[in-house]
This record gives C-alpha cells, sequence and structure tokens, in this order.
C-alpha cells in the first residue's frame, strides 16, 4: 500500500462526508413546493414523478460498465471483489422500485448549485433520453438534471447560473406562479458549511487511483457537514 494511503490524513479526508447531525443534535424539518415543466421536458418529468412516487423501477447498468476492465493492474483485487459483490447485490434487487425518500442533498456550491437525489444504490440508473429546451438557468429555484437522462440526481439553482445551461436540462422550477414555497430554504441550504479542500488532497487522491482505491473517486469538496435527507415526499 502507497504510504500516501497509510496518513491517516486521508483517512480523516474520508471520514469528514460521514458526519450527521446538527450542531444542537436537533432535527429540522423545511417543505419545498416543486412544479413541473411536463411540456418542456415530458420524459425527464415522467421519471421524476416515479421517483417522488418511489415507482421507477431503475435496472442495473451494463456489467462491463459497472466492474470496469477485469484484467485493469491499476484496480486492486480488494475493489474487484467489492465491486462483483455490489453488482451482484443490485442484479438481484433490480426488480424493485427506487424513489427519493431518504435520498440526500450530497453536494453544496454555494451561489451555483444544490445537488439533491443521491440514492444509494450502487449501479442502477435511470432510463436515458433526448429531453431537450431552451430555458435557462437564469434566476434562483430551478431544478434541471443532466441532459440525456440517466441519473437519479438533479439540481436546484439558488442563484442564476448560466454554467448549467450546456450540462442541464430544465424541468420545473420552485418559483412558479402558482407556487411559491421553498425559496427560502433553498437559501438557507445555500449557505450551510460544507468540505472544503484540504492540504496535499490532490497527491492523496492521486496515489489512491495509482493504486486502485476508489476512495480515490469520493468527491470530498462541498459535501454538507450535516447529513441532509429526503424524508417525505408527496404529489
Amino acid at each position: 500500500m502507497s504510504k500516501a494511503m497509510e496518513n491517516e490524513k486521508w483517512e480523516k479526508i474520508i471520514a469528514r462526508d460521514k458526519r450527521a447531525g446538527g450542531a444542537n443534535g436537533e432535527d429540522r424539518t423545511a417543505r419545498i413546493v416543486i412544479g413541473l415543466f411536463e411540456d418542456a421536458a415530458p420524459s425527464t418529468c415522467k421519471t421524476f414523478i416515479k421517483l417522488v412516487k418511489g415507482e421507477l423501477i431503475a435496472p442495473c447498468m451494463d456489467e462491463l460498465e459497472a466492474l470496469g476492465d477485469p484484467d485493469a493492474f491499476t484496480v486492486s483485487a480488494r475493489s474487484k471483489l467489492t465491486k462483483r459483490n455490489n453488482y451482484r447485490q443490485c442484479k438481484a434487487t433490480e426488480d424493485k422500485p427506487v424513489g427519493y425518500e431518504y435520498s440526500q442533498l450530497w453536494r453544496v456550491v454555494k451561489d451555483k448549485r444544490l445537488d439533491f437525489g443521491r440514492i444509494n444504490k450502487l449501479y442502477r440508473q435511470t432510463e436515458n433520453n433526448n429531453d431537450s429546451n431552451e430555458l435557462k438557468h437564469d434566476r434562483a429555484g430551478l431544478v434541471s438534471t443532466r441532459r440525456g437522462g440517466g441519473q437519479f440526481e438533479f439540481t436546484i439553482t439558488p442563484k442564476a447560473n448560466p454554467e448549467l445551461d450546456q450540462e442541464n436540462v430544465i424541468f420545473g422550477s420552485i418559483a412558479c406562479r402558482e407556487v411559491l414555497e421553498g425559496l427560502e430554504e433553498i437559501e438557507k441550504l445555500n449557505n450551510i458549511p460544507v468540505t472544503q479542500g484540504q492540504f496535499l488532497e490532490a497527491a492523496f487522491k492521486m496515489s489512491g487511483q495509482v493504486i486502485g482505491d476508489d476512495r480515490a473517486k469520493i468527491q470530498t469538496t462541498n459535501r454538507p457537514l450535516q447529513k441532509i435527507y429526503v424524508t417525505k415526499l408527496e404529489r
């Protein structure tokens, strides 16, 4: 094992993302209402509604795509075994529906994006789609996801963010004419404390990639220090 990987600092970088609970140990519930643009992004909205209801059947991705090259020398035997076991578990449960209940707000890039919808279902994915529209990320409260589909995660803008226009397709908004509930909560989430990059973190990641440690792929910056979950959904 690389000396860099034995450094306890690497463990701290990973462990930071596992902290839960607020400063006072209290839970707080907020309500956010989203209006969908079903005419502008029909396939995306259809998938989103199924996830809200917990009714989406999401098959496992292709085995080669999930596990990678079995002969790759940069991946450790332990990582290969873990991936194979996780993939077998995926295949065993792929006929069971998934949804957004207990999914996480997993990334906050202040004033740019709040990323929701991280589901703890390894190797599961939504169907791809061809949704496209000319809507722009020109204000707070817009809801979008990656163009082409294939993922559970979605983004809400805390402010205008034209950088997302090429990457994401907009399929909804918190600030519709009929719906004005949740923008104040988005502003609060935009200001929550998140993880920051640490000195030598890039070196640890590079070392991890060389020896095939999957922890090197973990996004360790802009992660909320407090775990924030979606606990109840309705339509």
